[in-house]
C-alpha cells in the first residue's frame, strides 16, 4: 500500500510544474514579441489589400464594364416594359416604367436578403 501512495505523490509531483522567478518577465516577453509580428502582418495584408484592389479596380475600368452593364441594363428595361405592357393595362401601370436603377436596387435588395439568409442559416448551425 505504501508503495501505491508513493507513485501517487510522485504523479502529484510531475504534474506541477515548477514555478520560475522569471516567469512573469518570459511571459511579457513573449507577448510582446507575438504583438510586434500581429502589426507587421495588418500592414502587409492591408497593404497587399489596397494593391489587389487597385489592380482589379483598373481591370474593370480598362474592359469598359459599365458601359456594357448600362448597356445590358437599358435593353432590359424596355424589354421588361414592352412585357408590362402587353400583360398589364395602361391603367394599371399609371405610366411608370421600369428603368435602370429599379433593375438594380431589386438586384440590391435580392442580395441583401441572400446575405441575411446565410447569416441566419449559420447562426443555426
Amino acid at each position: 500500500m505504501a508503495e501505491r501512495d508513493f507513485e501517487m505523490a510522485l504523479d502529484r509531483l510531475f504534474a506541477e510544474a515548477p514555478a520560475f522567478g522569471d516567469a512573469d518577465l518570459f511571459a511579457l516577453r513573449v507577448e510582446d514579441r507575438l504583438d510586434r509580428g500581429w502589426t507587421f502582418r495588418r500592414l502587409l495584408i492591408g497593404g497587399l489589400g489596397m494593391a489587389g484592389g487597385l489592380i482589379g479596380g483598373g481591370q474593370i475600368l480598362s474592359t469598359n464594364l459599365f458601359g456594357q452593364l448600362n448597356a445590358f441594363t437599358q435593353h432590359s428595361s424596355e424589354v421588361l416594359n414592352r412585357g408590362l405592357a402587353t400583360v398589364l393595362p395602361e391603367g394599371f401601370r399609371g405610366g411608370v416604367g421600369i428603368s435602370a436603377e429599379v433593375i438594380w436596387m431589386s438586384a440590391a435588395l435580392a442580395a441583401v436578403a441572400v446575405g441575411l439568409a446565410v447569416t441566419r442559416l449559420i447562426r443555426e448551425i
